[in-house]
C-alpha cells in the first residue's frame, strides 16, 4: 500500500533562521535562471547575496525615522513593510500636540533587497551609503483626520495584545510537537516601532506576504499594519 506524505501546515520561524533560508534559495535561484542549468559537475553557481547588515542600514538611509521636532509630538508609530517581492514601504503616525502628522516612503525601484542583490550580481561593491544612492524613493505627506488616528491608536494596543498571546501560546505550542516546526516560505517582514516620550517598544514579526488575496496576516498586530497602510492608501485618494 502507498504511503501519503504528510499534509504540511505552515508555521512562522525566527528572523534569523528565515534570513538564512532566504540568502539560500536566491542563491540557487539565481544560479538555474543565469546559468539556464547546472554545470557538468552538478555543482551550482554561486553569486553574491547583500549581507542582512548593509540590507537594515541601507533601509535606515532611505526610511528615516527620526522626529524632526520631538517636542511637539505626543506619540509616534513607524510601520515598516519589507516584503519578499512587492516594494519596500515605510508609514510614520506622528499624534503632534496640534494635529496628526502621516509621512508615507516608497521605494519606486520595487523590492529594495532585490535591487541590492542585483548589483552586487553586476559586479558593485556592498557599500550602503552607495547602495542608497541608487535607490529611488518617494516621500509623501498625507492629512490624516484626527478621528482616524485616534481609532488607529486604540485598535492598536488590542492588536498588541492579541499578538503577544498568539505568540505566548506558539512557544507553548513548539514545546508540545517536541521542536518541529514548518515554515512560510514569501512572506513579508513586518517592523513597528513606537514611541511615546521617554516610553519606546518595537516588534518584527514575520508572516504573509502584503497584498495577498484574501489573507491579512496570522498575527493581529500585523492584520492592524495592512489595515493602516490600506485605508492610508484610501486617503491619498482623496
Amino acid at each position: 500500500m502507498q504511503m501519503k506524505p504528510p499534509a504540511m501546515t505552515l508555521r512562522l520561524i525566527g528572523i534569523a533562521a528565515l534570513w538564512a533560508l532566504l540568502v539560500l534559495a536566491l542563491q540557487v535561484g539565481r544560479a538555474n535562471a543565469q546559468s539556464g542549468s547546472y554545470p557538468q559537475d552538478n555543482a551550482p553557481k554561486s553569486y553574491p547575496v547583500v549581507s542582512r547588515e548593509t540590507y537594515n542600514r541601507v533601509l535606515e538611509i532611505l526610511f528615516p525615522r527620526d522626529d524632526p521636532d520631538p517636542s511637539k509630538t505626543v506619540l509616534e508609530l513607524v510601520l515598516r513593510f519589507r516584503p519578499s517581492f512587492q516594494s519596500t514601504s515605510q508609514m510614520i503616525i506622528r499624534r503632534r500636540i496640534d494635529k496628526v502628522e502621516v509621512v508615507e516612503y516608497t521605494s519606486l525601484d520595487g523590492n529594495i533587497y532585490s535591487k541590492l542583490n542585483e548589483t552586487l550580481a553586476r559586479g558593485g561593491k556592498e557599500d550602503a551609503v552607495e547602495m542608497a544612492k541608487s535607490i529611488r524613493i518617494k516621500r509623501r505627506e498625507i492629512s490624516v483626520p484626527y478621528t482616524h488616528a485616534k481609532r488607529w491608536y486604540a485598535s492598536f494596543f488590542d492588536s498588541l495584545a492579541s499578538t503577544t498571546k498568539t505568540l505566548r501560546e506558539s512557544g507553548q505550542e513548539f514545546d508540545k510537537t517536541g521542536g518541529n516546526e514548518t515554515i512560510l516560505l514569501d512572506g513579508t517582514i513586518y517592523d513597528l516601532w513606537y514611541e511615546q516620550r521617554l516610553n519606546k517598544m518595537s516588534f518584527s514579526l514575520y508572516d504573509v506576504e502584503v497584498d495577498t488575496p484574501g489573507a491579512d496576516g496570522e498575527f493581529k498586530l500585523v492584520q492592524w499594519m495592512n489595515a493602516v497602510r490600506r485605508e492610508v492608501g484610501k486617503l491619498k485618494q482623496q
